[in-house]
């Protein structure tokens, strides 16, 4: 969830020493996913400002719905270990859970270069309607009397196409993604560990003008020496 800072609007009435009103902007930008159990989350750089540098007063928040039901938790992001905007890619890193004994697995990752064919998972948190969204007067989440269905998107595909960008390598999918799973693992079947980040779509020129084409991921090798010193699991 991105919390930006909106504006501060002195309230009117009678009476002296009545507080401004502030108000704040909410949405749900994208899907991370842990690398380091309870600590450091991979995900999308373009989820943080819409693909331009994030504003340093925007506040996030990392969701967790434990066996996909119908309680989501939350921790508070107080750091941003990788902001790399040329590889699309970012690792943030999380404060303690605000429920006492809630915990986000971390999941095994990988630099390899499955071939085109190979079969791939992706997992994402298609952005829901939020009806409501309590925060206190400094922008931060409170839990309790918020709206919203946070439901994780599995799918299944197989990798399409593949490009060496220079010192990125991207991958194209037949999988199609929704807003909101941007920042989402993509997962190899064999060994069982994340490969790429879901990222955007390719532009494709048609009669009828441009239209999106093929989901691209980039791989993890990408910030393959940030994720060794955060202490990914690598297999």
């Amino acid at each position: 969830m991105r919390i930006q800072e909106g504006t501060e609007t002195p309230r009117k009435g009678k009476g002296t020493g009545q507080p401004s009103s502030r108000q704040f902007g909410v949405s749900f930008a994208g899907t991370g996913w842990c690398i380091v159990a309870d600590r450091y989350v991979v995900t999308a750089h373009h989820i943080l400002n819409d693909m331009k540098a994030r504003l340093p007063k925007d506040k996030f928040v990392v969701f967790t719905a434990p066996g996909n039901g119908n309680r989501a938790y939350h921790f508070p992001v107080k750091g941003f270990v990788v902001e790399d905007p040329s590889s699309d890619l970012a690792i943030l890193e999380l404060g303690p859970a605000a429920t006492a004994g809630q915990h986000v697995p971390a999941v095994p990752v990988t630099f390899a270069r499955p071939p085109d064919g190979s079969r791939v998972l992706t997992f994402g948190f298609p952005a829901p309607v939020i009806q409501s969204v309590s925060l206190d007067r400094n922008g931060d989440y409170v839990a309790g009397r918020s709206k919203f269905l946070l439901k994780g998107h599995a799918n299944e595909g197989i990798v399409a196409a593949q490009y060496d960008f220079g010192p990125d390598w991207a991958f194209e999918f037949n999988v199609a993604w929704h807003h909101g799973e941007s920042g989402g693992p993509i997962f190899l079947h064999q060994p069982l560990a994340a490969f790429a980040v879901m990222q955007l779509y390719r532009n494709v020129e048609s009669p009828h003008g441009v239209v999106a084409g093929p989901h691209v991921g980039r791989s993890l090798a990408a910030i393959q020496g940030q994720l060794a010193s955060c202490g990914a699991t690598v297999v």
